[in-house]
């Protein structure tokens, strides 16, 4: 089972969201500071007292997190990349970015966004810090804020794929080769990468550190499963972006207002075969009629209700000369499996998503047959 993320606000148009296993990591560097690193270094105050101070430099430490990645998402939408959201999770944050950087160029740009974002932070702690030289713990935290800054701008330089770090080494790979062959290599440096952390994981664990182990181990694990689904993704990506919508779209002829459901049901739905089907409103505009919703009408009440009574307002649809890429994108944001095609003011056609799923599926039997 998998909690939704809690929407907090957005910034710059972006939604910026929470994901439940963010509390865990927020408890646990609250605890750290609270427990460890406060009073070690800044002796004399009260149990509560370190951990209101904990939880504050926690947060403000997620709000660096949240500009590295609002700097990812700023420089993308400015080449035209669309970013769907940001989530802050257990590891950190992610900006949802939607397309790939159509160029090595932008890539590399909207890679170092972030770490040059996370060492500005760090600088700029930092002349706060000698600003405040008061050993208090206000001062405290704004070592700690400078501290972290640094360290999350030289551990995303990691040239290992999906850091940022990777993203830049696909970026200089792509611009002497191809997108494919540049990620499949950065991939390899993230999984090399991702079994390294776990080796440190395994020695921790033998020197009696069973937290940094957990860490360790755990965020391993992420990094080798997110670069194998990075570089899937981006093979997909690839695959998809070689056809066009208009190749593999069903031929419709769009429903005219009048009709009623029973007529639709006899002459239109056996021939096609789709959940949805094209309307052409009274008002000219195009609707959509969901075989779904026909369904619970009684059979006996199909004679006397025309489609434009029960039509939809079509709210996303793709053209022709689209790409396979973007219709299934479309389809796995609004959780469809058909996308009506759409000219202009003039209905051509479906596409669906086992169509495209099945070349997938061909060209990846192929490329293992050639392979082997």
């Amino acid at each position: 089972m998998r909690f939704k993320s809690i929407p907090l606000f957005k910034i710059f148009g972006i939604q910026v969201n929470l994901d439940f296993s963010w509390f865990i990591v927020f408890f646990l560097i609250s605890l750290t500071l609270a427990e460890y690193f406060f009073p070690n270094y800044y002796p004399g105050h009260s149990f509560i007292v370190y951990w209101i101070v904990g939880g504050v430099s926690a947060i403000l430490l997620f709000g660096s997190v949240l500009l590295h990645e609002l700097s990812h998402s700023l420089v993308a939408i400015k080449h035209g990349i669309p970013v769907r959201e940001i989530d802050l999770f257990i590891f950190g944050g992610v900006a949802m970015i939607e397309e790939e950087a159509p160029s090595p160029k932008v890539e590399f740009l909207v890679a170092v966004a972030g770490p040059l974002c996370s060492f500005f932070l760090g600088f700029l702690f930092y002349i706060l810090a000698l600003l405040y030289p008061v050993n208090d713990l206000i001062n405290g935290i704004i070592n700690y804020l400078m501290l972290v800054n640094f360290a999350l701008a030289l551990f995303n330089l990691v040239p290992a794929f999906p850091l940022d770090g990777g993203r830049i080494l696909r970026s200089i790979i792509w611009a002497k080769k191809d997108l494919l062959t540049a990620t499949k290599i950065s991939s390899m440096t993230g999984t090399a990468f991702a079994y390294f952390l776990m080796l440190l994981g395994v020695l921790s664990l033998i020197q009696g550190s069973l937290i940094n182990a957990m860490w360790y181990g755990f965020l391993g694990l992420f990094l080798k499963n997110a670069a194998k689904v990075s570089y899937e993704q981006t093979k997909l990506g690839v695959i998809l972006s070689k056809y066009r919508v208009e190749q593999f779209m069903n031929t419709v002829k769009p429903v005219l207002p009048d009709e009623t459901v029973a007529d639709f049901m006899i002459h239109y739905y056996p021939f096609y075969r789709s959940s949805i089907f094209p309307v052409i409103g009274k008002d000219g505009k195009i609707y959509i009629v969901d075989i779904n919703r026909i369904k619970e009408i009684p059979r006996d009440r199909w004679e006397y209700i025309t489609v434009w009574e029960i039509a939809q307002s079509l709210e996303v649809f793709v053209s022709p000369y689209d790409t396979l890429l973007k219709a299934i994108k479309l389809m796995n944001r609004y959780q469809i499996d058909e996308l009506p095609v759409i000219y202009g003011n003039t209905v051509l056609g479906i596409i669906k998503r086992d169509i495209i799923e099945s070349l997938v599926e061909r060209y990846l039997l192929e490329e293992k047959f050639q392979g082997g």
